[in-house]
């Protein structure tokens, strides 16, 4: 990957074209996860496209590739909302789940599914976030942490304690339920 963020970093646009295949699709869902629409979403992350086209020769380290890109997505949803003057928390606009809009896919959930993104939005925003990072995008933590400037110790305690609280909240909702 490094290789081939060096050469579009070069200009070279087949090695653009292809880290565009690799990402669209995360970044689509990145985005979608957080307006809950499918046109707005596609929109943003050919908007979010262009800007890696145009600022990708700046990049200083190849490695940082992905929590730059993610970051990029990040703030192309906070100017969305700011552009079109909804007033939403940050913390909302970080933890809104594609599910909560789209009752078909909802529908589409198995049980344990559906009572997972139930249980999630129980936690904070914060470690809502980490766990949809990690676990819905599958970044590593070095690259969440880029995201939402944190150290990596820091993400790890609150993917730890998110993960407890979530295991609480399913032992608590099987013992309520038997």
């Amino acid at each position: 990957m490094i290789e081939l963020i060096s050469k579009a970093k070069q200009g070279d646009q087949a090695a653009f074209a292809e880290i565009y295949n690799l990402y669209f699709k995360k970044i689509f869902g990145f985005i979608y996860f957080r307006v809950s629409h499918k046109e707005i979403a596609e929109d943003l992350a050919e908007d979010v496209f262009i800007k890696v086209h145009n600022k990708i020769s700046g990049i200083q380290k190849e490695s940082s590739f992905e929590g730059w890109l993610y970051q990029i997505a990040r703030n192309a949803v906070i100017d969305y909302y700011r552009e079109k003057k909804i007033t939403v928390a940050l913390e909302e606009v970080e933890n809104i789940l594609e599910y909560d809009a789209n009752i078909i896919d909802t529908l589409s959930l198995s049980q344990d599914q559906a009572i997972a993104l139930e249980l999630l939005k129980q936690l904070s925003p914060e470690q809502q976030s980490v766990i949809k990072l990690k676990f819905f995008e599958q970044l590593e933590n070095s690259e969440i942490a880029e995201i939402l400037h944190k150290s990596e110790g820091a993400i790890r305690v609150l993917q730890h304690r998110a993960i407890t609280k979530l295991q609480e909240l399913v032992s608590k909702r099987i013992n309520n339920h038997n």
